[in-house]
């Protein structure tokens, strides 16, 4: 959960809401629901963690 903080700017509760629906991997990229003010957007999906968030998602 560090990791994925760090590699991708989200605030900690923008991280404990997120959906494996809402991670892209053919397109490298997380979209972020109702985060601060309430808006949505997109951020950047690290290589070094798509692997083992597809593994993780895979249970």
């Amino acid at each position: 959960m560090a990791r994925l903080l760090y590699g991708t700017g989200m605030r900690l509760m923008e991280c404990v809401r997120l959906r494996i629906k809402n991670v892209d991997f053919t397109r490298g990229t997380i979209t972020v629901r109702s985060g601060k003010g309430n808006k949505d957007r997109v951020t950047v999906l690290p290589k070094s963690l798509a692997d083992q968030l597809r593994t993780h998602s895979g249970r």
